[in-house]
């Protein structure tokens, strides 16, 4: 089996089909199909199916052997890095994973730097939650994730501290108070972050014997500003994550002082690419300052 047939798979289950895989390797759909029978022959089973209810979707033993393609097609990709680095060039491709709020809020930064230092490096985004981004970590799908909290089953980088506050209408009573304890947000309507932020705020609540009340759950962070807008709850998050406050909408610390980690993860730091340590040290240079001021 050749690093093309084994790109051509991965690349299906990136896109979830034939037609779209082939056209980015500039196959045709035919050809595509050829060489994945080739390939379920040479196997001895079937890795893919088809059928209109899932489309494509991977056998459980296609799953396994995914991961295991994954791995050796990194093996090339090192390969490349090495032959590349000794004409003094820098290229490879760095498949990152991050939640919509890390997103918006880190990668555009991230990938506009790194295309002016390494123009030749490549830079592809999976969009999900933290604990899909993990999952992504886990089988190899994306090189690096950016995560919260730290996770002991990977290799973590911290990326940022930042302080929780207390997002609210600024006509709530407790915006008359300079800080917000825990315990004065006990019978509060909260807002609640979901995507694999709202772990830390249970905990919190639960280190103080407390447990929050929570009338809506949000995706993204601007859906909850909107309904704090509209007077229907407040919120814990981090200054810088909240961004732009809308009208009305204001914030007051948060008392014990409570910090949020951000973290890059990967799998093993001593095996990565040279194209991910690239990112990671982009990603360090370019928000150690905010950590720094913050602090």
């Amino acid at each position: 089996m050749n690093k093309s047939q084994i790109e051509l798979i991965i690349r299906i289950s990136e896109t979830r089909s034939f037609t779209k895989a082939g056209e980015e390797l500039h196959m045709t759909q035919p050809a595509v199909s050829r060489t994945v029978a080739s390939i379920e022959s040479q196997l001895g089973t079937k890795i893919i199916k088809r059928d209109k209810k899932n489309g494509i979707f991977f056998t459980e033993v296609g799953e396994r052997v995914l991961v295991i393609f994954r791995k050796i097609f990194n093996e090339f990709h090192k390969i490349d890095e090495l032959v590349a680095a000794e004409q003094g060039l820098e290229v490879g491709t760095v498949h990152v994973g991050a939640d919509p709020t890390a997103c918006s809020r880190f990668l555009p930064k991230i990938i506009r730097t790194m295309e002016e230092k390494y123009p030749r490096l490549e830079i592809k985004l999976w969009e999900g939650t933290i604990e899909q981004v993990k999952k992504w970590l886990r089988t190899e799908c994306v090189d690096v994730g950016i995560i919260i909290p730290p996770d002991k089953e990977f290799d973590t980088i911290p990326l940022l501290k930042e302080q929780l506050v207390v997002v609210m209408h600024s006509d709530h009573p407790l915006y008359q108070k300079e800080t917000i304890n825990i315990h004065d947000l006990q019978e509060e309507n909260i807002v609640m972050e979901k995507g694999g932020y709202e772990e830390q705020i249970y905990t919190l609540f639960r280190d103080h014997n407390l447990t929050p009340k929570v009338r809506f759950e949000m995706e993204y962070i601007e859906t909850g500003l909107s309904m704090i807008q509209e007077g229907l709850g407040v919120t814990i998050t981090t200054e810088k994550n909240s961004g732009t406050l809308p009208d009305q909408v204001v914030f007051r610390e948060l008392k014990p002082v409570t910090y949020r980690e951000t973290n890059l993860a990967v799998q093993d730091c001593k095996h990565m690419s040279k194209a991910t340590d690239a990112f990671i040290q982009t990603a360090l240079t370019l928000f150690a300052a905010d950590d720094l001021e913050m602090n």
